[in-house]
């Protein structure tokens, strides 16, 4: 005959771990890509989606230093901004973070508490110098996009909590002096635990 389980055998013991959550938002204002103009209309050239678009001024969206439009000096960046509010009914801790943005004209992404004006996430792309043996990742010509990780591991910094109803701010940026770019994207991937 079969002894029946001890009661050590079928006690129920804590999770080590919580379920994390997918939490998707689009700075493109959930259009899932959006076109970057180029900084300024080119003679005889319209641009895509500002046709009647006056030489010498920057499109909508466009921020110039230097002297432009023609100065070997003038450098332009094009942003997007998305506000929105997070996790309306529950607090959401924030584990990892992610920016999907296309190379070479993304400059960085950046994620805010709207609220606080806290920097929750930078995501700024690093080019890769060949240096293989240090870092396998490492490769020369490819563009690197580290996510923003959280947690109580040695080297992350602690997760962040998020009340019900925080307000949000994602800002996206990409250069734009030269030419703009089509199919740009500014998508965040995150993962997080709710309560």
């Amino acid at each position: 005959a079969a002894s029946a389980a001890s009661d050590t055998d079928t006690a129920m013991t804590a999770a080590s771990h919580s379920n994390l959550e997918r939490v998707y938002q689009q700075t493109e204002a959930n259009a899932g890509e959006y076109d970057v103009p180029p900084a300024f209309a080119l003679p005889d050239e319209a641009i895509v989606g500002y046709p009647e678009w006056p030489q010498n001024v920057s499109t909508p969206g466009t921020h110039c230093n230097g002297s432009c439009p023609d100065g070997d000096d003038c450098e332009c960046v094009h942003a997007i901004e998305y506000r929105w509010v997070q996790s309306p009914h529950q607090p959401m801790r924030l584990i990892y973070a992610g920016g999907h943005c296309h190379a070479p004209s993304c400059i960085s992404m950046e994620l805010y508490r709207n609220d606080t004006g806290e920097l929750l996430c930078a995501q700024i792309p690093i080019s890769g110098q060949g240096n293989v043996t240090l870092d396998k990742f490492d490769e020369a010509g490819y563009i690197l996009i580290p996510p923003c990780l959280w947690g109580n591991d040695t080297g992350l910094n602690p997760s962040v909590l998020l009340p019900p109803n925080t307000p949000l701010l994602s800002v996206k940026k990409n250069r734009n002096t030269k030419q703009g770019h089509f199919g740009e994207m500014a998508s965040w991937q995150m993962r997080a635990t709710y309560f």
